[in-house]
C-alpha cells in the first residue's frame, strides 16, 4: 500500500477535481498535508488511516481516562 494518498482517493475524500479546493477541503476537515511544487496536496496514508477511525493498531493502545481523585484530597 502506498504511503500517501492517491490522487483519485483525494479526489474521492475531498469531492473536490482542483488542486486548491482539495486543500481548502482537506484543512476544512481538520487535514495535515503538504502541497507539492505542482499544487497537488499529499496526504500521508497513516494520518487518514487515523483521523478516519481506521488505525486499529492506535485504536488498541489507548487507554480509558482516568478519573483525577486528587481534587478531593481537599
Amino acid at each position: 500500500m502506498d504511503t500517501y494518498l492517491t490522487r483519485d482517493e483525494i479526489v474521492s475524500l475531498t469531492g473536490k477535481e482542483q488542486p486548491a479546493a482539495q486543500c481548502r477541503a482537506l484543512a476544512w476537515m481538520g487535514f495535515v498535508f503538504v502541497v507539492r511544487p505542482d499544487g497537488t496536496p499529499r496526504v500521508l496514508r497513516a494520518h487518514h488511516d487515523r483521523l478516519m477511525g481506521l488505525d486499529e493498531g492506535a485504536a488498541n493502545h489507548r487507554k480509558e481516562p482516568e478519573p483525577d481523585w486528587s481534587v478531593l484530597d481537599g
